[in-house]
């Protein structure tokens, strides 16, 4: 669909509005033309196209990263064994544990080059449960990682339609083998409680998501600029963003990492016999793709937040390779988000990642005149843009701390998706099959990361319904037939709410007041304390207003 395509559409729907015949026709005919000789040229070049060529350009691009890399030697567990857990013997699984590990396979999984299908480890798990057991404690016996393992089936999937950069509009997806994912599972159940990743950590970690991400930022941001008891403050936030962050974990590093956080002798052995030495060498970087990596990727920027200087009152937010910093700034006081950044960025060169300063962003957000905006931040000679708005984690922040931005986004994708309801419509599937398309293709769209902002004025969440009536409307059912959307996202909050109360290590906890013990009987107990809020802007923030529905 080029853009003259685009434009000649436009202008027959034009022609037809105003009543032109003879020109909508003309243009009927000029536009069935242009799209057929379109496809005939797009399907000319699809089977011209070299695919060994392709094949080796993307392989040239996927390499790229570390060509002038000079990686860390990989130490010798001699030179860091003061570091390591040396128990008599590594923790070995039961069968019954390689069992239920096998019998929970996903068989929609594509197969790795060892041409194992996950449906087939399912199904007779039973039977092959006993070999994959013996091949899983000699290699975590012997600290030796199967050769067949290693190989992986590189995949590259586009990160945006249409790909236009081969370097940077590609994602490099890791397919291994099927028992090499169930060995590294094994692995993670195993040595879980060795690993202390910090609680700013939200990525891969067990309780926390992109919401409890969120969350944690959010609220402070309102706090801080709306109900301090020392009168409204600025935020100053910096969006970090790495150069091919995954690809560019140093393993010599990784490993010395590995062993401060205590690690048993065997498994370290058995890293480095897994990362390097594979069929395409890989001087650094963590397969996309594997069990095994996300945790990998925690480990290596776990210490990314103590190259900071302790007398910098910073607030560190991580999402695997998405790294949030935000800085109060009192009246009086300058922003030290400059030393910040040099500081991450020294980081950035001891460890082998580098900085992308095109997409590294910052905002500054205040409701008070008196506080100046602090001068614009560098990264070497480039200087970081400033934005009013901000896609984190898939929500849209404004400097305004309001989510106009946010629905119009989701309501402008969500209306592109009613689209799967007319086809619906138009194939006279039952109602049921219309509303499970709904379910499934637009309200997730309109109620991801709800509970972060779901206190929204009336006319925004008027917008929001009228989107879900309208797909009833085109369904058939009565516009009753499904609970609102406002009251989706209030027990979206709750639940939300209640995860926070019940995980003392959570970074929200201590927003949430604490429960109040009456001594006496009453008729109405309140165990929960209200929260008081001087302006309606933070009263309509998650914490605040999910404490009232409590």
């Amino acid at each position: 669909m080029t853009p003259r395509i685009k434009h000649e559409i436009k202008a027959r729907q034009k022609a037809f509005k105003s009543g032109d015949i003879t020109r909508y026709k003309l243009l009927c005919d000029k536009v069935t033309s242009l799209v057929s000789n379109a496809k005939k040229n797009y399907y000319q070049l699809k089977a011209e196209a070299d695919a060994a060529d392709l094949a080796e350009r993307l392989q040239q691009s996927f390499t790229k990263p570390w060509q002038n890399a000079n990686p860390t030697e990989i130490p010798d567990v001699g030179e860091i064994e003061h570091l390591l857990k040396n128990d008599t013997s590594p923790p070995l699984p039961s069968i019954g544990q390689i069992k239920a590990t096998l019998k929970h396979l996903n068989p929609r999984k594509a197969t790795g080059s060892d041409e194992i299908p996950p449906w087939l480890l399912k199904r007779y798990h039973e039977e092959l449960a006993p070999v994959i057991h013996n091949i899983i404690c000699s290699s975590i016996s012997q600290a030796k990682y199967p050769t067949l393992c290693k190989h992986a089936l590189v995949t590259p999937v586009p990160k945006i339609y249409p790909p236009n950069d081969m370097d940077n509009d590609f994602r490099q997806i890791s397919v291994l083998p099927q028992l090499a994912k169930v060995l590294e599972s094994i692995q993670l159940k195993l040595n879980k409680g060795d690993l202390k990743i910090k609680d700013n950590q939200h990525a891969f970690t067990h309780g926390r998501s992109t919401v409890s991400a969120l969350a944690s930022m959010t609220q402070n941001w309102f706090n801080k600029t709306e109900n301090s008891r020392d009168g409204r403050m600025g935020i100053h936030a910096l969006f970090i963003d790495f150069c091919k962050a995954f690809d560019l974990v140093d393993h010599g590093l990784l490993l010395i990492k590995e062993a401060r956080q205590n690690e048993r002798v065997e498994k370290l052995l058995a890293m480095d016999t897994e990362l390097p030495r594979r069929e395409e060498p890989c001087p650094s970087g963590v397969p996309q793709g594997s069990v095994i990596s996300p945790t990998l990727f925690n480990v290596h920027v776990d210490d990314l937040e103590d190259c900071i200087p302790n007398y910098l009152d910073i607030n560190t937010h991580k999402y695997a390779d998405d790294c949030t910093q935000d800085e109060v700034i009192p009246y009086g006081s300058t922003s030290n988000m400059q030393t910040v950044l040099d500081a991450i960025n020294d980081w950035a060169h001891r460890n082998k990642m580098k900085l992308n300063a095109k997409k590294t962003k910052d905002m500054w957000i205040c409701f008070k005149a008196a506080i100046p905006e602090p001068p614009h931040l560098k990264i070497g000679d480039d200087t970081i843009e400033r934005v009013k708005s901000f896609k984190l984690l898939g929500l849209w922040i404004d400097n305004t701390l309001k989510w106009n931005t946010h629905i119009d986004e989701i309501a402008r994708r969500a209306n592109k998706r009613l689209f799967y309801l007319r086809k619906c419509r138009r194939a006279d599937l039952p109602t049921n099959v219309g509303l499970t398309c709904y379910e499934s293709k637009l309200r997730p769209v309109l109620e991801y990361a709800a509970p972060i902002w779901g206190g929204l004025p009336q006319y925004l969440t008027d917008e929001l319904e009228s989107i879900q009536n309208r797909s009833l409307k085109i369904l058939g059912p009565p516009s009753d037939s499904l609970q609102s959307l406002e009251q989706r996202r209030d027990k979206l909050s709750i639940r939300e709410y209640e995860k926070i109360t019940n995980d003392e290590t959570h970074p929200c906890r201590k927003y949430i007041p604490d429960m109040v013990t009456n001594k006496y009987d009453l008729r109405t107990p309140k165990t929960l304390p209200g929260i008081f809020s001087y302006t309606k802007r933070h009263e309509l923030s998650f914490i605040p207003i999910t404490n009232s529905l409590l």
